[in-house]
């Protein structure tokens, strides 16, 4: 933003430092002057004011402010030195506030005479970037510069009715600016208008119709304090963004209203007569109170890292106009009105700091004991599982967290959480899967790649009487081959030292095939499922290749993995091999013949392959072969043939006491 040397030198008695000094005590203090522009009669700094502080300083009294802070000089505010005539405002016309306007206020004046600016106003104005064009606009736009307050005048002749309204544009509604564009306005577009139509779009610019000329007689000047947003959207819907809409769209403070207006009357009547009507029409409903933050000079010190005398430091905070008063080491400090960016004693101290010169404070070693943090094991097993994933030849996809209204109905996914206001339709549900994305992965790469592998560690959601979220794991392998994927899944458990898995038939996921689908149980303890994709869902999501995919529950195996291998000595004593043949039911998983086996043999027995599956000839129908290879061993002897068969008859004992299986012998 543009200031005038002569402009902030106008608010000082003595003078200003250099340009370049000065320039360079903002940069060191405030904020960085992008550009120093010397002209024929004046000097423009270029001043990048962050838009927390646009509140106060985009005005030139604002960076006077600053100035008078940081190089200790006094400085003078704006003077409003005016007589009010005995006719009042309240007697021609009224306001009514209707929306997104916390302060509106107006003054008259009758018999002004319109004419060019005094030459310093117009200088100044030049300086800034705004062309002269009357002694009233001038004044306004002065004070704009001035004060940080925008204002418009009317000419109160050309008004239809007895009120002037501040409200939300009608539909289809239009009006004509001072620059004779035309705008077709929006609902959500703030209007000032009198009883028939609007006059100007609130906080933008002003409508041609009640433009001030040579004719004019009665002016009213407005003042208003309007909704940030509501401005800010109006501005980008029309593409119509001006000085005033840039100072709207930062917030200020209401308070500048009624001191902007006594200001501008001011300089309208020294240079163009007049009278100024008694009083202002003032709607302010909410007046602000005074906000008080109370801090101690050990917390400066803490902050800061650096002792800063009491004295100094109220010292700093009046001349940043705070009101301060110190019990002790404790400081009350009451925040300027213009100040709205200041909120927590932090705000405060750093107003300290910043004044005070950073560069004065000495940088220092911390002098805190640093110990490393303890890695959770939640995090650890994180990289070891991706470790284990990537080694097995898979390769790791991060998705979105997000799924839209087909993944969910393809999916017949119920009670979904969602996202109350989503950036797109796409966005529209928190994923309770990690497989939809991986399938997106797999028909955007499948035209391209003959084999795809890829895993996912992230988190869904879903809902358990409230939102809850948990991680997951999931992976995909096109084309299919269930029995790799299982294959997979057993290396990973037997990597993370989790041994008691079991297989058992899915029933209840609607988007797996269940002839080629399995439960993960380890214990009794649901932690997973393996299969492959229905054709089903592969039609309803486009996908060309067969897939096989399974999902783990994260928390769950954290809770039994372990990365280290609890030790078992080896035994230096041979194995004692038996095979084994049992005839059982079609659809017997042997993971349950499995079990038996095991709890039969106890822990001489070290080790089961399953070596053959067998159906067809010589084999009843309904039913198949399992064919199994027993190996027992102890650790402090060599078996004999004859412990060997015992343990087996045991085991054969167990299975044949199960109705429908057969040892075959």
């Amino acid at each position: 933003m543009k200031f005038s040397y002569n402009f902030l030198q106008s608010f000082f008695k003595k003078k200003l430092p250099p340009a370049e000094k000065l320039a360079e005590k903002l940069m060191m203090h405030f904020f960085e002057v992008e550009e120093i522009e010397h002209l024929k009669d004046d000097i423009v700094f270029d001043i990048d004011v962050l838009p927390n502080r646009a509140a106060d300083c985009f005005s030139h009294v604002g960076v006077a402010r600053e100035i008078a802070a940081i190089i200790g000089m006094e400085y003078e505010k704006p003077k409003a030195d005016f007589q009010e005539d005995s006719e009042s405002i309240s007697d021609l016309i009224n306001i009514k506030v209707k929306n997104a306007c916390s302060r509106y206020t107006l003054r008259a004046m009758k018999g002004v005479k319109v004419k060019p600016s005094l030459p310093y106003i117009q200088k100044r104005l030049k300086s800034c970037g705004i062309k002269p064009i009357n002694n009233i606009v001038d004044a306004t736009n002065y004070v704009m510069l001035e004060m940080g307050q925008p204002l418009h005048a009317f000419d109160g002749g050309k008004i239809g009715g007895e009120d002037i309204v501040v409200r939300f544009a009608k539909k289809r509604e239009k009006i004509v600016t001072l620059d004779e564009k035309r705008y077709e306005l929006y609902d959500d577009i703030l209007v000032i208008a009198d009883e028939f139509s609007p006059l100007g779009i609130a906080g933008i610019k002003g409508g041609i119709v009640p433009e001030v000329d040579k004719n004019t007689n009665l002016i009213f000047i407005e003042a208003g304090n309007f909704d940030a947003k509501t401005v800010r959207k109006g501005s980008q819907k029309l593409k119509l963004r001006t000085d005033a809409s840039s100072r709207f769209e930062h917030g200020i403070p209401p308070e500048f209203t009624k001191e902007a207006l006594d200001r501008v009357v001011t300089l309208i009547a020294k240079n163009g007569g007049g009278k100024i009507l008694k009083g202002a029409l003032d709607y302010y409903p909410n007046e602000n109170k005074a906000k008080e933050i109370i801090f101690l000079a050990q917390e400066v010190r803490g902050l800061l890292g650096v002792e800063i005398p009491l004295k100094e430091i109220e010292r700093i905070l009046r001349s940043l106009e705070f009101k301060v008063r110190r019990e002790g080491d404790t400081f009350y400090a009451e925040v300027p009105y213009f100040r709205i960016d200041i909120s927590i004693k932090e705000d405060v101290i750093e107003e300290v700091g910043r004044i005070y010169g950073y560069e004065n404070i000495k940088p220092v070693m911390p002098t805190v004991q640093m110990r490393l943090s303890k890695e959770s094991a939640s995090v650890k097993m994180e990289k070891i599982f991706r470790n284990l994933w990537s080694a097995i030849g898979f390769s790791e996809a991060y998705n979105y967290s997000f799924i839209n209204n087909k993944v969910a109905t393809s999916f017949e996914y119920k009670n979904l959480i969602e996202v109350e206001k989503p950036v797109s339709l796409e966005y529209k549900y928190l994923r309770p899967s990690l497989l939809p994305g991986l399938l997106e992965n797999i028909k955007e790469n499948e035209k391209n790649f003959k084999e795809i592998k890829i895993f996912e560690l992230g988190r869904v959601f879903f809902y358990d009487d409230v939102a809850k979220e948990k991680k997951m794991i999931s992976g995909v392998m096109a084309p299919d081959n269930f029995y790799e994927m299982k294959g997979a899944l057993d290396v990973f458990f037997e990597k993370i030292n989790i041994e008691d898995i079991s297989y058992f038939p899915v029933q209840d996921e609607n988007f797996l095939n269940l002839n080629r689908s399995a439960k993960i149980i380890s214990g009794d303890v649901v932690i997973g499922y393996v299969g492959e994709i229905s054709s089903e869902i592969r039609g309803k999501i486009n996908l060309k290749k067969k897939v096989s995919v399974f999902e783990i529950d994260f928390e769950k195996i954290v809770e039994i993995a372990s990365e280290i291998k609890p030790y078992d000595q080896i035994s230096r004593f041979p194995f004692m091999i038996r095979d084994l043949a049992v005839l059982v039911p079609e659809k017997t998983l042997h993971d349950e013949v499995l079990k038996e086996i095991k709890n039969a043999g106890g822990i001489l027995l070290r080790n089961i392959d399953l070596f053959d599956v067998y159906k067809g000839e010589s084999i009843p129908e309904g039913q198949k072969n399992f064919a199994f290879r027993l190996f027992f061993q102890a650790k402090n002897k060599t078996l004999s043939p004859e412990e060997a068969n015992r343990l087996q008859e045991k085991v054969i004992k167990a299975l044949d006491s199960k109705p429908e299986w057969k040892v075959r012998k």
